[in-house]
């Protein structure tokens, strides 16, 4: 019990009164009349006071009211609406609750008092006014006082709000939700808590959904940081009711990107478009599905604006600037930019570096570049967040190379030191002919000199200089302190002409009786040799190639399979010429190489020959090349860091940068360098016995890869006509390259429902947030009218803001940054303008019915899930405590106790005298 106005209890204060005035009229009356009459009075001022404070006593009403909120959204079956109503109206006439009502909703909300006012609800369908007939269906022209429904939306947030004020006080509330349960506008959440607290129990109706068969679009995604020119995959998510045959067409402009015929099956779909983006700037890509039988066709076209940056640009750092073309060309063929420059150029300015968005290191020896260079290129990778591909060649030689550099660790590879030595004997052939005079010789005892540095104890070396005849100037021995040795090299003087024979005679004797496991002979001459009178003439060279390819073609077809590449054939070429005493020593598995030098050298003769004993074939272009050409080659038989020998690369990791190449089929490398892989990198390609060639990791803000074998004419030499070669190299720049510009602002608009959200990043030049700016946005709608935005910091370098936007516009919304508040005129040039389409809601997304939420909804309120009508109207011990005032019992107390005291006063035979006098005469007869 309670009391509505409990102040009214001060009346008691006065019964103190009330007997003092009865006290003073003690000699009037007899004592017993006036305690009667007093006791009287007192009840009834009680009584009084009690009934001005009003008691109430609250009790458990046991009637019933309910709300039958039904959703009329474009998404909800029209003929469904006739359906719910008639399922209402049988529950209401079983079960007779206390009071009923219904609730419409759409994009907002009206509370009716009977369902003949449900079929009176004007609503509007893409700005056409309609309204609701009893089958369901919609009829034009309808009006309505209080404005009409939009089926645009459905905001169960503001139904549930306003399902609410249609309950009756104090009953039991039970609120039937008839809907798909899709909401597009408001959070069904947000109203839950007051659902709880006010005791409303929710029963949730999945609707039947508007369309049978539908595929719309749903998304288009594409990669972030888009540029100019660069192949991308533009995803289009199309989702469709059934499984329904159809045309996916991607467009960007009038110019189509890609079309597609395709079955659909029911819910999601992705299809890829393999295209690229011709202009820098805004481009609005249109995605458009038809498929058989779908006649909702607002859904079927959707547009995105995506941004394209300029085209990548790329300092391409190369060691050997002569062979800098062949990756220079691929990648400009890919719409790359390329800057060639020398390590000394860089290192005279490492301000070249600003601008560019990669770097390429292609085969640069460690110490030509400066210290200076290196940290830049570390600053440039680590804070600028720029991209730095390595690609090794012959300048990566173990310690020697970049091992333990400071270049180093900036790359997803440790380079290897120096290895165990093989067994090695090794002969070096010089010519010492009229041509070598001068410089050239004493070159080539530089180049002997070079290998002997070298070679350890136990390996064994032998010079032999040629003319006519062959002269041993080292014997075949070990090579022990090499004092002996380089005397005896240094000696070496040149006469008379040039006669290959004799010297590849002597060194087939020196190592015919040899147990080393490798045996090899370096020829060092320019090849113009002829024949002395008596020997056999010496095949040209496109015999020796023709001999070598029709042997391996015969050893195929005799073994059924085809014979590795680097099998040896057994030829047959007269024994008394260089060709025959050539294939004797591969007979003995003794390798060959030759160096080929001279201004109009042999060349077809020397790589014959090269290719004939399974050796390399150099050609030095300059003399000085001479020493650095047998180092590479002696590195190679020790079995250092460099690897000489033809592979194919294995995929390691298949990632962006590998999309689309097909290495098994491809021609193979040559050579690559011994590495390990550090910790965290991701090995992409791999060379033999498990070594890593293609290696990414992040460094910094930026990241890196590393090629471990060369991009030029030497490992890589059949790669440049291969087809791949191009679309690697490009899509291992792309990768590395950073996806948002090291500088400046990057923004985008998004759509979140009906509004549009507008994101902006700024970053200064060292990629540090630029703080306390005000960006400003006009956006302009449909129709022309303009509107200016500002967006407000929300963290650091991030900038946000979100705007109501119309759906159904044909023409999109358009969106530019403005100068001002801290954001320059260049930037604004660079950042651009952006687009927004939304030609049609959410509402046209024909979802299923979200059970999950309407049930979720239906437990949480305690409620049920698809009800029947006994479910609703079942007793659940909630009705709501009806209030009781009890005033009326109390006044109606007081007024027969004012009427009692009337009689007692009216009746003197009542008095308390009389009473006492009859009492005991009754006493004195009985005694």
């Amino acid at each position: 019990m309670t009391l509505a106005n409990p102040i009214a209890l001060w009346l008691l204060a006065g019964l103190p009164l009330l007997w003092l005035l009865a006290w003073r009229s003690r000699r009037l009356h007899s004592p017993n009349r006036l305690a009667a009459v007093a006791l009287v009075r007192s009840l009834i001022v009680v009584f009084l006071a009690i009934a001005m404070a009003q008691p109430v006593v609250f009790q458990r009403s046991l009637k019933t009211s309910v709300v039958y909120a039904i959703d009329v959204s474009r998404s909800v079956s029209s003929s469904f609406l006739g359906q719910a109503l008639d399922w209402a109206g049988a529950a209401n006439d079983r079960y007779r609750p206390a009071q009923a009502r219904y609730l419409v909703f759409g994009d907002g909300a009206r509370l009716l008092e009977s369902a003949d006012q449900v079929l009176s609800v004007a609503v509007t369908v893409d700005d056409v006014q309609h309204a609701v007939s009893s089958d369901g269906a919609i009829s034009p022209n309808a009006s309505s006082s209080d404005g009409p429904i939009g089926q645009s939306a459905t905001d169960m947030e503001a139904a549930l709000n306003v399902a609410m004020f249609g309950f009756a006080p104090h009953h039991a509330r039970r609120l039937v939700l008839i809907t798909d349960g899709n909401q597009t506008r408001g959070d069904i959440w947000r109203a839950l808590p007051r659902l709880q607290t006010e005791g409303v129990r929710v029963f949730a109706m999945p609707a039947a959904v508007s369309a049978d068969i539908d595929a719309w679009v749903e998304s288009i995604g594409f990669p972030v940081g888009v540029r100019k020119q660069e192949p991308i995959t533009i995803r289009v998510t199309i989702r469709s009711l059934t499984k329904v045959a159809s045309i996916v067409e991607l467009a960007d402009g009038r110019r189509v990107l890609g079309k597609r015929k395709i079955t659909l099956h029911s819910g999601e779909n992705v299809i890829a478009f393999q295209t690229r983006l011709l202009k820098m700037g805004n481009n609005d890509l249109t995605a458009r599905v038809r498929a058989d039988g779908d006649h909702v066709t607002e859904n079927d076209v959707l547009t995105h604006s995506v941004w394209a940056g300029p085209r990548p640009k790329v300092l391409y750092v190369e060691g050997m600037p002569e062979s800098a073309r062949y990756l220079s060309e691929a990648l400009r063929a890919h719409h790359i930019d390329v800057t060639v420059v020398t390590a000394q150029t860089l290192n005279q300015d490492a301000a070249v570096l600003t601008g560019h968005d990669a770097v390429i290191l292609s085969d640069v020896y460690m110490h030509d570049l400066s210290p200076e260079s290196v940290r830049q290129i570390d600053v440039f990778v680590r804070e600028r967040g720029g991209g730095l591909v390595f690609a090794a060649g012959e300048s990566t030689y173990g310690k020697q190379g970049y091992s333990n550099s400071e270049l180093e660790r900036l790359l997803p590879v440790r380079f290897e030191g120096k290895r165990k030595r093989r067994e090695l004997d090794l002969v070096l052939l010089i010519d010492r002919s009229h041509s070598m005079r001068g410089r050239k010789l004493e070159l080539a005892k530089t180049a002997a000199l070079s290998t002997l540095d070298l070679l350890e104890e136990q390996h064994r070396l032998s010079v032999v200089g040629f003319d006519s005849r062959a002269n041993i100037v080292v014997p075949l021995d070990e090579v022990g302190n090499k004092r002996r040795a380089e005397d005896l090299i240094a000696s070496m003087t040149a006469s008379g002409q040039t006669d290959i024979y004799p010297a590849l005679a002597m060194a087939r004797r020196m190592l015919a009786e040899s147990t080393a496991s490798t045996k090899h002979v370096i020829l060092l001459s320019d090849g113009v040799t002829a024949p002395l009178p008596g020997r056999a003439a010496t095949n040209s060279a496109d015999e020796i190639h023709a001999k070598i390819q029709a042997e391996r073609a015969e050893e195929m077809r005799r073994s059924g399979a085809a014979a590795p590449s680097d099998s040896t054939p057994k030829l047959t070429f007269d024994s008394g010429t260089i060709e025959g005493l050539v294939a004797g020593l591969a007979e003995d598995d003794v390798s060959l190489s030759t160096v080929a030098i001279g201004a109009k050298p042999n060349l077809d003769l020397m790589s014959a020959i090269a290719e004939l004993a399974n050796g390399k074939a150099y050609v030095a272009k300059s003399d000085a090349e001479m020493p650095g050409l047998f180092v590479s080659e002696t590195r190679r038989l020790l079995g250092e860091s460099i690897v000489e020998e033809p592979f194919r690369p294995v995929v390691g990791n298949r990632g962006a940068a590998l999309a689309g190449l097909d290495f098994a089929s491809g021609p193979p490398l040559k050579g690559f360098v011994m590495t390990r892989p550090k910790q965290f990198s991701d090995v992409l390609l791999r060379a033999p016995k498990d070594q890593p060639l293609l290696a990414t990791t992040h460094y910094g803000l930026g990241k890196t890869a590393a090629f471990l074998s060369d991009v030029k004419n030497r490992w890589s030499a059949e790669w440049l006509e291969w087809e791949g070669y191009g679309r690697l190299w490009s899509q291992v720049v792309r990768d590395v390259i950073p996806r948002r510009s090291p500088g400046g602002l990057t923004w985008r608009v998004s759509r979140e429902g009906s509004d549009a959200v507008l994101e902006l990043t700024a970053l200064s030049g060292d990629h540090s947030y630029r703080n306390s700016l005000l960006p400003k946005v006009r956006a302009t709608s449909p129709d022309g009218l303009s509107s200016m935005l500002m967006l407000r910091q929300v963290a650091p370098g991030e900038y946000r803001a979100r705007t109501p936007i119309g759906a159904g516009r044909a023409k999109p919304y358009r969106f530019e940054l403005l100068e001002g508040g801290g954001v320059a005129k260049t930037e604004v040039a660079k950042a651009g303008a952006r687009t927004l389409s939304y030609t049609w809601t959410d509402e046209y997304r024909a979802l299923p019915p979200n059970n999950t939420l309407l049930r979720a909804l239906s437990v949480q309120t305690g409620g049920a899930f698809a009800p029947r009508a006994e479910d609703v109207f079942a007793d659940h011990g909630d009705g709501g405590m009806a209030p009781r005032p009890l005033w009326p019992w109390f006044v109606s107390a007081a007024l027969l106790l004012f009427l009692f005291d009337i009689l007692v006063r009216r009746s003197p035979w009542l008095t308390g005298e009389r009473l006492f006098a009859f009492v005991a005469r009754l006493r004195r007869s009985r005694g």
